[in-house]
């Protein structure tokens, strides 16, 4: 029976997301697909390459942020074109691993994601699209507290809210789960939207 494994952290907090009050208002939110319903992660779906920035990158500025690969699925994450962040998860046969293609000037993670492998195959992503530091539907914590079982909380942010403070949180369950035989992440949608405290 596979044993449990911690690497650094079983749960992310990107707290540094919350922080650097600012007046400026959110525009465009872009967490929509936590009230839906679709799943986006099918069966043997390859890795999503990272998204080249546009107008130049400052992630070079903010290496420091980055880890080195140190996990087979590591490699996997970082050969489709992502730069590792944020300590990994194991749980049993359950590797969780996050990476960015961009940086802000406060060396935020933009456009990041989730990868979630299962025996070393890729599973699926906690979110059907890429996300940014302070926007609507940004990853806050993430935990992998069971082999194949995670949760997630994700910022929601409305047009009035500044950048520093949503004023809600949408809590998202995943379970992977065989479909058509292939290990595939599967989100509890839709996800459960509470006002912030």
């Amino acid at each position: 029976m596979k044993t449990f494994v911690s690497v650094v952290s079983s749960v992310w907090v990107l707290g540094s997301m919350l922080l650097a009050p600012t007046a400026i208002a959110q525009t465009e939110p872009s967490g929509v697909w936590l009230d839906g319903t679709t799943n986006w992660n099918k069966p043997n779906a390859t890795i999503p390459a990272a998204p080249i920035p546009e107008g130049g990158s400052n992630l070079p500025s903010c290496l420091d942020n980055a880890r080195p690969a140190s996990l087979s699925e590591d490699a996997l994450v970082e050969a489709a074109g992502w730069t590792l962040t944020s300590s990994a998860q194991i749980f049993g046969d359950t590797t969780v691993v996050m990476g960015m293609a961009d940086a802000d000037g406060m060396c935020r993670p933009l456009a990041y994601q989730v990868f979630v492998f299962t025996d070393g195959e890729f599973s699926g992503t906690l979110s059907p699209t890429t996300m940014d530091a302070r926007t609507d539907g940004s990853l806050v914590t993430v935990d992998l507290y069971r082999e194949g079982y995670l949760s997630a909380t994700f910022n929601r942010y409305t047009p009035e809210d500044a950048l520093c403070c949503a004023s809600q949180s949408s809590f998202l369950f995943y379970e992977v789960d065989p479909v058509e035989g292939v290990s595939v992440v599967v989100p509890q949608l839709p996800a459960s939207t509470t006002p912030n405290s």
